[in-house]
């Protein structure tokens, strides 16, 4: 493995960033159960995987050439979208960019919110903060879906809700990101081998199950290149087991209370190996964070693993500078 430490990157925290709560004071991804177990820290390894060729016609979605039929007045707003999935009234917020010209097919990025959270907040936050970044805002549609609770839809308007979350065991949130998926190629543009995924706590495993249910080339309507899992777990959204490569992402802070360090790094291994990885524990961070980018992996599906020395939280920064998203964004726009 090649780890390196990265430096901080980026703006300052804005309200509602730091550990994830909401403006409102919600607690963001608290109660979420227990940790997981993994290898303890040991060496690293080095990095390969390369990114995809570039798009061709057959990749293209239904949207491209086409003027969208969702009303420019149901975007760009933080206004929730309404939609159907597995015969429930659910929503998401979307973002397209400034300039969208349907002639052009732009990512899509899928954020999933964590516990106390929702697709507001998502909205408010810049998709955990990639919309920030000008090629990510000028190349990328942004949705974020909305979670469930009690077994319910989620329907609060401010930014977050309690107990807000993504309990996925009868697929239910699944056929949300199909819905969702499905109503954007329809309207928009997309590169469909430039579809991804994050998240945060819940919104890691939530991002943990799209990878796994929903890969790239698997058997639904579409499929994500890549994922990136924010201090998750796996199976707190339903258990799946991967069977198909997806590139991925992780983070984990070494002082995370909520969901242990070693689940963070156990998630990443699983997806090491589904990628034909060869696996060696990443280097734990001790000062400034530090990437490892696991070695042998097959070409295309890099796996990626960033400690930091933290809470639990999706906006880890050093000297007052977040530098998640950066660092994402290097991982996404590979391919």
């Amino acid at each position: 493995v090649t780890a390196t430490g990265g430096t901080a990157v980026g703006g300052t925290a804005s309200a509602g960033s730091g550990s994830g709560g909401t403006a409102s004071g919600g607690a963001a991804g608290s109660g979420m159960g227990g940790t997981t177990g993994g290898g303890a820290a040991g060496a690293a390894g080095s990095t390969t995987g390369g990114g995809s060729g570039g798009s061709g016609s057959g990749s293209l979605s239904a949207g491209c050439g086409k003027a969208p039929t969702i009303a420019a007045n149901m975007y760009n707003n933080g206004n929730p979208i309404a939609i159907t999935a597995a015969n429930r009234q659910r929503r998401y917020i979307l973002s397209v960019p400034a300039d969208y010209d349907n002639k052009k097919p732009y990512r899509l990025v899928i954020a999933w919110h964590q516990r106390d959270g929702n697709d507001k907040q998502m909205y408010q936050q810049n998709y955990y903060w990639l919309k920030a970044i000008p090629e990510a805002a000028s190349s990328t549609i942004f949705v974020a879906p909305n979670g469930e609770k009690d077994g319910a839809p989620c329907t609060g308007m401010g930014n977050g809700e309690s107990g807000c979350g993504w309990p996925d065991s009868q697929g239910s949130n699944v056929a949300l990101a199909d819905a969702v998926v499905e109503q954007i190629e329809q309207n928009f543009c997309i590169d469909k081998n430039k579809i991804f995924a994050n998240g945060w706590s819940f919104g890691g495993s939530m991002s943990y199950r799209t990878a796994c249910s929903r890969p790239l080339g698997g058997t639904g309507t579409w499929g994500v290149r890549a994922v990136a899992a924010y201090n998750g777990a796996a199976q707190l959204s339903g258990n799946c087991a991967p069977s198909k490569s997806v590139a991925f992402y992780a983070s984990h802070g070494t002082n995370d209370t909520v969901l242990g360090y070693d689940g963070g790094v156990s998630m990443a291994q699983t997806f090491a190996t589904q990628n034909s990885c060869t696996w060696m524990t990443p280097t734990r961070a001790t000062g400034n964070h530090v990437c490892t980018n696991v070695s042998g992996c097959k070409a295309g599906y890099p796996v990626e693993f960033c400690s930091f020395v933290g809470p639990h939280t999706p906006d880890p920064q050093e000297g007052g500078q977040r530098w998640q998203p950066q660092e994402v964004w290097k991982f996404f726009s590979q391919f």
